[in-house]
């Protein structure tokens, strides 16, 4: 069934008004442009007090091939900042106003007569095509406590649902501790980081270089760490790339659950010790950009010519990808 059907189906009672802003969004996206992503956090935040948290609510209907709409009532409280990064990275206002303006004049199944549309169609048109708001009776009858969002990111949103260990790998700049960060916050789970398991100055010899995921000190981890994660406290030892050396000892509480993030978190000589194996993939034009951003020119050609190679090495030999519970 088209979008514009079973919207039209969803909403009976909505106007011409709440039809041109349903294609608006379709078409264009976002219909709000953002200045301050903590302004507009703070209005989120203000918007979710007026309204009350429903677990039997609908969290998202499909509106195009592209985005849905996500209702705040069905979002629990905790996990109010991990949508919001998502909506965020969904804010697209488009400018394309004769796209908008076709899809208006060709739109389908409207519950309307052709005529009555048209006329309102072309009185919006030569107004310029504005951002429109809910009727006064769309309002009354659904209350609409909507952010719009991105079909590709609803996989992310599932990940809330996922409990117990979460072993997130994947491509440098992926954003493998961003999600793991939003995660932690949401769920309250620590975070264990595959940086702090990095080669010490003496385990860095030819034989180890020329290894296959050896990049990290998997063995370390896998004392430390995986034979530990059925008990509900675990104790490490931290490296600082400053010094170059192992530092203070780190007590974390796994009551509740793990996040561990970073690349080789799915290498094969720790086994399944995680629940879930998420991977995270990106594109080179995307990954060097973002690198080059992040890291400046001098690292990025390290990146190019020495860590980026090995970890693809690692993720074609041990078929990591493939592997994982979840792909995004």
């Amino acid at each position: 069934m088209h979008y514009q059907e079973l919207y039209f189906k969803q909403y009976p009672l909505g106007t011409m008004q709440d039809y041109i802003k349903y294609i608006y969004q379709a078409t264009l996206g976002s219909a709000h442009l953002v200045a301050n992503q903590e302004d507009n956090y703070q209005y989120l935040i203000k918007e979710y007090e007026t309204i009350e948290y429903d677990e039997e609510h609908i969290l998202f209907e499909e509106i195009s091939e592209e985005l849905v709409r996500v209702h705040l009532e069905a979002i629990p409280k905790a996990y109010l900042a991990y949508y919001h990064h998502f909506f965020m990275l969904s804010v697209d206002v488009k400018e394309d106003k004769q796209k908008l303006m076709d899809a208006l004049l060709h739109a389908e199944d409207i519950p309307f007569s052709k005529e009555e549309w048209n006329a309102y169609v072309e009185e919006y048109i030569q107004k310029g095509c504005p951002v429109m708001r809910h009727s006064e009776i769309f309002r009354k009858h659904y209350h609409p406590h909507y952010r719009l969002m991105k079909k590709e990111y609803i996989p992310y949103i599932q990940l809330l649902d996922k409990e117990g260990i979460l072993a997130i790998d994947g491509h440098s700049a992926s954003g493998k501790s961003t999600l793991a960060k939003l995660l932690s916050e949401a769920k309250g789970y620590p975070v264990i980081s595959m940086d702090e398991f990095f080669l010490q100055p003496h385990q860095r010899t030819e034989q180890r270089s020329a290894e296959i995921g050896g990049n990290i000190d998997y063995e370390r981890f896998y004392q430390e760490v995986v034979l530990n994660v059925k008990q509900t406290m675990i104790t490490y030892q931290i490296f600082d790339c400053s010094c170059m050396c192992l530092t203070d000892k780190k007590t974390i509480d796994i009551s509740k659950g793990l996040i561990i993030e970073g690349c080789y978190s799915h290498h094969p000589y720790f086994k399944e010790y995680m629940d879930y194996k998420v991977f995270l993939s990106i594109d080179k034009e995307t990954q060097i950009a973002r690198i080059l951003k992040r890291n400046g020119e001098k690292m990025l050609q390290r990146f190019v010519n020495e860590w980026i190679p090995k970890e693809d090495l690692y993720f074609e030999t041990f078929q990591i990808k493939e592997k994982a519970n979840i792909i995004l």
